[in-house]
């Protein structure tokens, strides 16, 4: 195979991953009975730990009023709560309740006990490999995202 057709076949392998996470958190959207814009939240959080409100807005690419409203939201399902910032008490963050985590996991635990040793087939270099493909990847959507949202400004 030459390296243009992998390159096609990387690039279909993609975008059929994408497909298949969006299904899955759709289910575990509607599991947990919020929308998609919530459980993105949600994942944001959980994924770097408390945060301010402004940062969620950026890493979700929400206003700041959505972001208000989507906190909200989520602190009335008992999923996530306000905490004072440790390192400056006049700022607070939010962060995944236990309640939250409970739940997430019924949905992803699942799946991530069968990606273990899926994954563990894999050599160091391998896993090496896909770790800075989705890394690269990412930056290369981010920056993509970032110019499309731009341009709509106009």
């Amino acid at each position: 195979m030459t390296k243009h057709e992998l390159i096609a076949e990387l690039t279909d392998a993609v975008r059929a991953n994408q497909l298949a996470t969006d299904k899955m958190d759709e289910a575990a959207a509607r599991g947990l009975g919020v929308n998609r814009t919530d459980a993105r939240c949600l994942d944001i959080i959980e994924r770097l730990g408390p945060i301010s409100a402004g940062e969620l807005g950026r890493e979700a690419g929400l206003t700041t009023g959505a972001v208000t409203a989507v906190i909200d939201r989520l602190v009335a399902k008992g999923y996530l709560r306000r905490v004072a910032d440790p390192s400056d008490r006049r700022r607070v963050l939010v962060e995944v309740t236990e309640l939250m985590e409970e739940q997430a996991g019924a949905y992803y635990g699942p799946l991530a006990a069968a990606s273990v040793p899926m994954l563990s087939r894999f050599t160091v270099a391998e896993l090496e490999a896909i770790i800075r493909f989705l890394r690269v990847g990412t930056e290369v959507i981010d920056a993509r995202a970032a110019e499309i949202r731009a341009e709509l400004k106009r």
